[in-house]
């Protein structure tokens, strides 16, 4: 299946993020992150997102969604709630919850791209990744790409919104190959996405939440 992913005037192809993806996923594993780890993300919709969610995905890691609406509080729970090893942040997000990222949690910024800069009115001066902090791109570029097996699949981690208290989140037990088959007729027959799919369409929902984060 060829294919890519588009957002304002930037393209990724999907070859490119699957080799963006196997470099998450070796990079993610140097630092220590294995099966049932956590991969966390605070991202608006943007390649960072599928790059570090199917690279935790290759090493066994559950890939955890934060909405960037929290408060810190509420973001801060859910980082040690599920025990972050990596968060993956847009650089106009990180004031937000800079003080609530715990010192065993490795940390990369995205620099905030154009479109979303443009589609939200941040200050410019707020995009960049700031001085002192990782870029994700820059690291991304340093790391050997994945070439073991992938692990058994884990979904992504949605918390709830906390309205009953803190944020809630569901961890499944990894797919079996039986569970894997049974999605992909599944998809085939709600979105009627194939491995021969020749279909265009938007995301227009944010991936933090569970509908359009399997949808994407």
């Amino acid at each position: 299946m060829s294919g890519r992913i588009v957002s304002g005037e930037r393209e990724l192809s999907r070859e490119s993020l699957l080799a963006r993806v196997a470099r998450a996923a070796g990079g993610f594993a140097a630092l220590g992150v294995a099966e049932d780890s956590a991969v966390t993300m605070m991202l608006r919709n943007d390649f960072a997102f599928f790059e570090a969610a199917m690279g935790a995905a290759l090493v066994g890691a559950y890939a955890v969604p934060i909405n960037w609406h929290f408060k810190p509080e509420e973001a801060g729970h859910i980082l040690r709630d599920c025990a972050a090893r990596v968060l993956v942040i847009h650089a106009d997000l990180l004031p937000q919850v800079a003080d609530m990222v715990p010192a065993d949690c490795h940390l990369f910024v995205v620099p905030t791209p154009p479109e979303i800069q443009a589609a939200y009115g941040i200050a410019a001066a707020d995009c960049p990744v700031p001085a002192g902090m990782t870029d994700w791109n820059d690291w991304l570029a340093a790391q050997p790409a994945w070439t073991e097996p992938p692990r058994p699949a884990r979904t992504n981690m949605i918390y709830t919104s906390g309205t009953t208290g803190a944020p809630k989140g569901v961890r499944r037990q990894p797919a079996t190959p039986d569970m894997q088959q049974a999605m992909a007729r599944m998809v085939a027959t709600i979105f009627d996405i194939t491995a021969d799919s020749n279909i265009r369409t938007v995301i227009t929902g944010p991936v933090y939440h569970s509908a359009p984060n399997f949808y994407a």
